[in-house]
């Protein structure tokens, strides 16, 4: 990795999943748990990936076992993911001062990959946001921030997490067509829906990410 392109993925898994009812983190999808899936096509993208964890801490920590990232514990976990995106940031600069840009994830998009990963790192540059694209004019995670954007999501806290970044710097986002970051696992009616391959599950009006 060159210091020009010193980017890193926080990767958060924090949630207590309260519309799922228990651990969705943990939701085995091809017989791997959720969390460790997108963590570990993560890791076939950047070196440097830290997962922020909180509800469900020690079952989470077990789904990571011996992949080589960072698990952060957040305490404040509850108060939104916001603040756990600026714990997640400020954890991964402080391993990697060198980093220059940070992908943000969430855990519960089954459809994502390195594939996807790869196009928005592909695409950073530091002057823009790099964003997926649901469709319909609907940009959300996962987002690339160049480093010029640091203290912005240093400042984020309660529920109010990326998107609001990516409203606010609306002119200076790309948007990359990946309809694969529409499908997300909410509720047990979305990773029936998954697992069956009998719908689409997800819902864009809820991702606060």
């Amino acid at each position: 990795m060159t210091a020009a392109r010193a980017l890193g993925i926080v990767l958060l898994a924090a949630g207590g999943a309260v519309r799922y009812g228990s651990a969705k983190q943990l939701v085995a999808i091809d017989g791997e748990p959720l969390v460790r899936r997108v963590a570990r096509e993560a890791l076939r993208v950047s070196p440097w990936v830290t997962v922020v964890i909180g509800a469900y801490r020690e079952d989470v920590e077990v789904a990571l076992e011996g992949l080589p990232l960072d698990t952060a514990f957040h305490a404040g976990w509850p108060s939104g993911m916001g603040g756990s995106l600026a714990f997640g940031v400020r954890r991964l600069r402080e391993r990697h001062p060198e980093l220059t840009g940070v992908t943000v994830c969430l855990c519960d998009q089954p459809a994502l990959g390195a594939a996807q990963l790869q196009a928005l790192a592909d695409a950073a540059a530091p002057d823009r946001i790099v964003a997926a694209d649901y469709g319909d004019g609907v940009v959300g995670v996962p987002c690339l921030f160049p480093s010029r954007f640091f203290h912005e999501l240093d400042l984020l806290h309660g529920p109010e997490g990326a998107r609001s970044l990516l409203a606010l710097y609306a002119d200076q986002v790309q948007a990359l067509p990946m309809p694969e970051a529409r499908i997300d696992i909410d509720t047990p009616d979305d990773y029936e829906r998954w697992r069956t391959g009998s719908g689409r599950p997800g819902s864009l009006a809820r991702r606060s990410a």
